[in-house]
Order: structure tokens, then sequence, then C-alpha cells
């Protein structure tokens, strides 16, 4: 990929995390929309609305085949890291997702901390689910859907 500017270079060093076989390798362009896809699932969830786009941006990564299972958890684990980050006002805090400051941001003003963790813990039964084969469709939908007001209420009733 001799053919790459510079800034697309510093944005697959900085969304490789660290592996520069990863950046060589990197569709930049394909990895960004990933992580936006990812993004809007996880700013309509915590809105409670838009379900149909919402379903829609889940089956687009449910349907991706060139990402494992495990790299799209990956993708919602760093969004969330970089949320948890942005939510604890951190004097300056280091994202895994630089180039999506300005949407974290967004975001980080319209849902709390407990919000954030407790996405971490959807993502981390959408990880054990992965692991027991569950279908990448239902899987997100279901974590999508816990997320949403409706399905904290849900949640805690539950509990």
């Amino acid at each position: 990929h001799s053919d790459r500017k510079p800034a697309e270079i510093t944005l697959a060093a900085q969304l490789s995390e660290g592996s520069p076989g990863l950046a060589m390798d990197m569709d930049v362009e394909d990895e960004v929309a990933k992580r936006r896809t990812a993004l809007r699932i996880l700013e309509r969830a915590s809105r409670g609305e838009g379900f149909a786009q919402l379903f829609a941006d889940t089956a687009a990564l449910g349907k991706d085949r060139e990402s494992s299972f495990e790299e799209l958890i990956g993708i919602f684990y760093g969004l969330l890291s970089d949320l948890l980050e942005l939510t604890a006002r951190l004097k300056a805090p280091v994202l895994r997702n630089p180039n999506l400051t300005r949407e974290l941001e967004g975001l980080a003003k319209t849902v709390d901390s407990s919000w954030a963790m407790r996405a971490i813990a959807a993502v981390d039964e959408l990880a054990a689910g992965a692991r027991r084969n569950l279908n990448r469709q239902l899987g997100l939908d279901a974590m999508a859907a816990s997320l949403s007001p409706a399905g904290a209420a849900g949640a805690r009733t539950r509990g």
C-alpha cells in the first residue's frame, strides 16, 4: 500500500493499536466504516429510537464476512473504552478511535459512565455468545436492544 497518503498511514497505525502487520494490510476505509456503523448502533441504542435503522446497521455488521465476530466485538470494546474515558471526564483521554472523537464526545454528552459500563457488560455477553456460536445478527440485535432505555428498564425488573 505504498500509494497511501500520510493521513491514511497514521490512521491505519492508530486503528491497528500497534500491530504493524495489521496496519499494512488494513483497508482503512472499510475499518472506518465498520467503526462508524458500530458507533451508530451505540448511539441509536442509547436513545431507544430508530429501531428499523438500528437493526439495519446490526444486519450490515452481522453479514460482514470479511471480519470475524471477535473483530467486530473488538470494535465495540474499543469504542466503549473511548466512551468510558470521555464519560469519566479525564483531562487528556487517549482514544483508540481518534478519528471519531467528535462523534464520541457527542455520545458522551448523552450517556454516563454507568451506561458505558452496562454496554461493556452487554458486549461481554456478546463475546460469550460468540464462543458458543451465537448467530451474529441475533447477538448484535439483543445487545442493542438491551442498551435502549426500555431494555434497561426490563433488565432492572428482571434482575
